[in-house]
């Protein structure tokens, strides 16, 4: 499996986590095996690790994520921390068009902050 997805219960917060290629097929993927996690928890954090994953999207496929992520009422409410490698533009791009339409999207180098901005009131 390229991603896993967990629970973090005392965290309340889910933690995805991508090896290997991530492409728009995976990306659907993820959201569907997401959506029930959503569901059963009532969760609105999520840490997506991406460190470890090669991001093989084009500007077109990010700019269609916005979109994607308003697409249910799940998605929508979220709070969403990305780790990301150093300089990896893709990561910008898809955060700065998701805060663009008012959805609370972050990307880090660090665990320690993005754990310490999913926990915060801070937008």
């Amino acid at each position: 499996m390229p991603f896993n997805i967990e629970y973090d219960a005392e965290q309340e917060c889910i933690v995805a986590t991508f090896l290997g290629t991530i492409d728009m097929g995976i990306v659907k993927e993820y959201i569907a095996a997401l959506l029930p996690v959503l569901e059963e928890t009532g969760c609105t954090r999520v840490l997506s690790d991406s460190r470890n994953g090669e991001l093989k999207l084009s500007s077109l496929d990010i700019m269609r994520f916005p979109k994607m992520a308003k697409s249910s009422k799940l998605t929508a409410g979220l709070k969403r921390a990305v780790l990301a490698p150093s300089g990896k533009s893709g990561y910008e791009l898809y955060a700065t068009l998701c805060n663009m339409q008012g959805q609370r999207v972050k990307v880090f180098t660090s665990r320690a902050e993005a754990m310490e901005w999913l926990m915060s009131d801070e937008e």
